[in-house]
């Protein structure tokens, strides 16, 4: 037998961390880090979690920011999805989008599809860089996230490439956008 076959599709899932707590007036890069969810978080993490099961929503590699409530908008996930290597990354956390692109693009070739944990305006604007089609049926989905990507939303988008390292923008192609208020009551 020859050598495995990698993927000549590398898919990225961009959450962003669900409805975190107020910040307080003045907050220090320390009390924004330590930032817990919101109620209305919980429940929307708790909602995407039960999606992601009953959907058989699956991933090679899971990256999280070190945040408060990155971490706790990926717990209830994780409990659905286990065995997923998770790391948690503290260079996720106020990250711009040239060094996510260039983080996405160090992954090991092997890997074919990531969850990235991570926060705006980081998420909102990889997400519109990286897509330059849509998906069937994704018309609507495509101008809602142009108009905002919301606190707890994930975006799904597949890149026809077949090394990370080749990650550019407008290589991927929009396959879904949920927002908390499509799946929660």
């Amino acid at each position: 037998m020859g050598a495995p076959t990698r993927a000549k599709v590398k898919v990225i899932h961009l959450l962003r961390h669900a409805k975190a707590e107020a910040s307080g007036a003045g907050d220090s890069v320390h009390e924004d880090h330590v930032r817990p969810l919101a109620k209305r978080g919980e429940k929307a993490a708790a909602a995407l979690a039960t999606h992601m099961k009953e959907t058989g929503f699956t991933v090679d590699r899971i990256y999280c920011s070190t945040a408060i409530r990155a971490r706790q908008t990926l717990e209830p996930i994780r409990a659905v999805l286990p065995g997923v290597p998770t790391s948690f990354r503290e260079s996720l956390y106020l990250v711009d989008t040239e060094t996510l692109f260039a983080f996405l693009q160090s992954l090991p070739d092997i890997v074919g599809s990531v969850l990235i944990v991570g926060h705006n305006p980081t998420s909102h604007h990889a997400a519109l860089t990286l897509i330059d089609k849509v998906a069937a049926g994704e018309g609507e989905a495509m101008r809602e996230l142009k108009h905002k990507f919301p606190t707890g939303a994930l975006c799904s988008i597949e890149c026809k490439i077949s090394k990370w390292a080749s990650l550019a923008p407008k290589t991927g192609t929009l396959t879904g956008f949920l927002r908390p208020k499509d799946i929660t009551d």
